[in-house]
């Protein structure tokens, strides 16, 4: 019901005021259904699906991105045919191939669950096949778990507990860590929510930019990693994998407003919003250009739009 729901919600409520300043008239909740050359219609999603109509005078029709046919050929080659994008794993890799990887827009990652692991996690942490882990025997383990499955570390930071022993502890009751000591069930208990924290990629240039380098890493390191794997330890299977898996860092992200103004959401919970976030999207934006030849043909455009304005003629 809402406009611009990736970003905070205070930046979500900015840009709705100032869009109705603006004299913008903003229907959100509804989906348009049809488009003739005079009136589009809408069918709101709330409210029993009423249909509405509306004339214009020009449409912008932003409706995003659809898959290549090229990839869902491929998809339904591999058996993927009821995806809208190729799942890979946490390395980027197809499932369902062996050496064929995927980025950007045309794929998203399959983040394993905690819960379809949770017994060989156990098995792999109770190394004395005792039936129980203790905390020195999870910790051994930690590191490599953490790496493993990135929703464990959001769930802890969002319960603001400091790892999975206070967890366990939790699970056990009021007893010390140090004689924590605990069951398959009482394990699969403590972490059973760990899987609520999973979320998808947002399909931003920042996303793809960081796995094409992540990939073009891992090809250069390829005959090295074979001999010396640096991934975490496997849990269906034994030795590691042969790289850390791909982890996103999100450093920000910009929502032009129109008259000059930008929101900005940088991490830290860092918002930004007005005229002095305009001047850091430009400073960013131009910065991210392949070239100073493009950087300066960039600065051109905009210092003639602020001259002359903004060259409407042909629209």
């Amino acid at each position: 019901d809402h406009i611009l729901n990736m970003f905070d919600k205070r930046i979500t409520e900015f840009a709705e005021e100032k869009f109705h300043r603006d004299g913008i008239d903003l229907k959100t909740g509804s989906m348009v259904v049809k488009v003739t050359d005079k009136e589009i219609t809408t069918k709101a999603l709330k409210n029993g699906g009423q249909i509405s109509s509306m004339p214009y005078g020009m449409v912008v029709w932003s409706t995003g991105i659809g898959t290549r046919p090229f990839i869902m050929d491929f998809m339904k080659q591999i058996g993927q045919a009821n995806r809208r994008a190729l799942g890979t794993d946490e390395w980027l890799r197809v499932e369902g191939t062996d050496n064929i990887y995927a980025l950007g827009d045309c794929a998203t990652i399959v983040q394993r669950k905690v819960m379809e692991d949770i017994a060989e996690i156990f098995k792999k942490a109770d190394k004395d096949n005792s039936g129980t882990l203790t905390v020195k025997e999870m910790q051994e383990v930690l590191d490599d778990i953490l790496e493993r499955y990135p929703q464990i570390e959001l769930y802890l930071k969002n319960k603001k507990v400091k790892s999975i022993v206070d967890l366990m502890k939790d699970a056990k009751g009021d007893k010390s860590k140090e004689s924590i000591e605990v069951n398959i069930e009482e394990f699969r208990s403590a972490l059973s929510q760990v899987d609520s924290q999973m979320k998808n990629l947002p399909a931003t240039a920042q996303v793809a930019a960081q796995q094409g380098s992540y990939l073009a890493d891992c090809f250069n390191r390829m005959e090295k990693c074979e001999k010396n794997p640096e991934g975490p330890i496997r849990i269906r299977g034994e030795g590691r994998h042969r790289f850390k898996p791909f982890r996103y860092r999100h450093f920000g992200q910009f929502a032009p407003l129109g008259g000059e103004q930008t929101a900005a959401q940088l991490p830290g919970d860092w918002i930004s919003i007005g005229h002095s976030s305009q001047w850091l999207w430009y400073s960013v934006y131009a910065s991210k250009q392949v070239s100073w030849r493009t950087r300066a043909c960039v600065v051109g455009d905009w210092m003639r739009r602020f001259v002359f304005g903004r060259d409407s003629s042909r629209i």
